[in-house]
């Protein structure tokens, strides 16, 4: 960069570039005020024109000053350069009226406020039109990934009815061959694969066509506890084979006002997510509790953490960083939550580990606000 010269591959940020030429600035503005200022004195036994001369050669500090720094430096310099006059002008003995180094000092301190007020509201006017830049930018980025996801959500959605004739085919096809496969034959382990395996893509279509057409949700009273418990039910044989432990709070109790499909997919979507991300022998906490009128529900995990700089990305349709993954599960939770008048948010736990956090509101979402 013209003016810096890189140490070892070193460059310095731009903060402290700035600083730097901050201070050059301020040192030359010092060193031409006092010049100015020593000449004021020196020129004194000196012809009139010459004191007419310095008098606007005092003007080019109060300029920079005001340029450089703003009102506050214009009017300090300003300041400055007239209590430095005043003496010299009192030792004139001219009346108000005729003396004009006291006329001058008005025209000093009126050139710094003007110089500064005009150079604050440039500076103003240049970061108000840096912030719309960036806020277009922003604006422009956004439209262009939701045109990419839309175009994505169409695809997939073709894709998922594609996908559903012959899917449907393969599990009516299972059903008829488990009635002759016996249950010591050899190969009905393979049965069991086609079925696991023909439910599981069956349950990614599932999500696809979902993202893919607005959730019609129909809330009502639930009972917390038990709608908690069964989710956490449905999971402890995957979490049994990760060798995870999934502990639901004590303080769970009380209602809950939410769809129960759509819930219990949520919560479903958000356990398996951390038992996927947690090791061996970690433990996922489940709690709830009532606030902001409504319940709020947390799933702490263990795991790894969340990406660095990457929390709202993770609700975004097909981001994953696992190999195996779809990126929906989490994209689908945020949708369901968003249907309820709700939100879905991810932190990281001090030390380790992620909580995701919902919150399901007591009022349908047309009633909110």
């Amino acid at each position: 960069m013209t003016g810096w010269r890189r140490v070892n591959g070193f460059v310095p940020p731009p903060w402290r570039r700035q600083r730097f030429r901050g201070s050059g600035k301020l040192a030359i503005l010092v060193l031409l005020t006092g010049l100015t200022l020593s000449l004021h004195y020196m020129v004194f036994p000196f012809p009139h024109w010459i004191h007419l001369v310095h008098r606007r050669v005092c003007y080019v500090p109060i300029l920079l000053g005001g340029l450089w720094f703003g009102l506050r430096g214009g009017l300090a310099v300003a300041a400055v350069i007239s209590a430095v006059t005043v003496p010299l002008a009192v030792r004139a003995g001219l009346p108000l009226s005729s003396n004009q180094d006291l006329i001058e000092i008005v025209f000093y301190i009126g050139l710094g406020v003007l110089t500064g007020v005009l150079e604050d509201r440039r500076q103003a006017e240049q970061r108000h039109k840096e912030e719309e830049r960036r806020q277009n930018e922003k604006l422009q980025s956004d439209m262009a990934e939701s045109r990419r996801l839309a175009a994505l959500g169409q695809m997939a959605a073709g894709i998922a009815h594609e996908i559903r004739t012959p899917l449907g085919s393969i599990q009516g096809a299972a059903e008829i061959l488990e009635r002759d496969i016996p249950p010591d034959h050899p190969r009905r382990r393979f049965w069991i694969i086609l079925q696991h395996e023909a439910n599981r893509v069956n349950s990614v279509v599932k999500d696809f066509l979902d993202l893919g057409r607005p959730l019609n949700v129909q809330p009502h009273q639930l009972s917390l506890s038990p709608t908690v418990n069964e989710c956490v039910g449905a999971l402890q044989g995957l979490a049994g084979e990760r060798g995870v432990s999934i502990i639901v709070g004590p303080g769970i109790s009380g209602e809950l006002f939410a769809d129960p499909q759509r819930f219990y997919q949520a919560l479903t979507n958000l356990l398996r997510n951390a038992i996927q991300a947690s090791s061996p022998e970690a433990m996922i906490r489940v709690g709830a509790q009532a606030g902001g009128g409504g319940i709020v529900i947390t799933v702490d995990d263990e795991g790894p953490g969340l990406p660095d700089g990457e929390a709202e990305r993770i609700f975004e349709p097909f981001y994953s960083r696992r190999q195996d993954g779809t990126g929906l599960g989490l994209a689908l939770v945020r949708q369901i939550l968003q249907a309820h008048g709700g939100w879905v948010k991810a932190e990281d736990l001090p030390g380790a580990g992620a909580r995701f956090t919902m919150y399901f509101p007591n009022k349908p979402p047309e009633q909110e606000g």
